[in-house]
């Protein structure tokens, strides 16, 4: 086992999910690559005269989320592990089975929020998504174990 993917959407499970994800690169010697898959709408308001694409808005809205993904990337850092940081926009579960082969990733591991069934059935489920289309193994975090976490902190 050389890497792992760890897609994280900066919720109150990205925490876990991290922490998880480097105790399983730890004990097999892994580099982590940590993911973000940001809103394809980043750059978009609504006014007066409808959808207005602004630049400006998507520049710092990306560097927000950069900011936020190398603090975690310092942490794992902290930890004597290899890791690399990305940020894609696009559809999450394609992002994340597409980096996984553009990195060659050996096991991917993510958490799954269930944010119930009529919310799947609209959007979708982004673990659903990449368990379908995966080429190679992926660890899911139940949500259960998110939940008892966040409760903990």
């Amino acid at each position: 086992m050389k890497s792992i993917l760890v897609p994280i959407d900066f919720s109150k499970s990205s925490d876990y999910i991290i922490e998880e994800a480097v105790e399983f690169a730890k004990s097999a010697h892994a580099k982590i690559y940590l993911l973000h898959v940001a809103s394809l709408d980043l750059g978009f308001v609504i006014g007066d005269t409808g959808f207005q694409y602004m630049p400006e808005l998507e520049a710092a809205g990306m560097k927000s989320e950069t900011d936020e993904l190398s603090k975690y990337e310092e942490k794992i850092k902290q930890e004597n592990l290899d890791v690399e940081i990305f940020i894609k926009q696009g559809i999450p579960s394609e992002v994340v089975l597409q980096t996984a082969d553009e990195k060659d990733i050996d096991i991917i591991v993510m958490g799954s929020h269930g944010r119930g069934f009529f919310m799947e059935a609209i959007l979708g489920s982004v673990s659903r998504g990449v368990i379908k289309g995966a080429k190679i193994p992926v660890l899911i975090i139940p949500r259960e174990k998110l939940r008892k976490n966040n409760k903990g902190k």
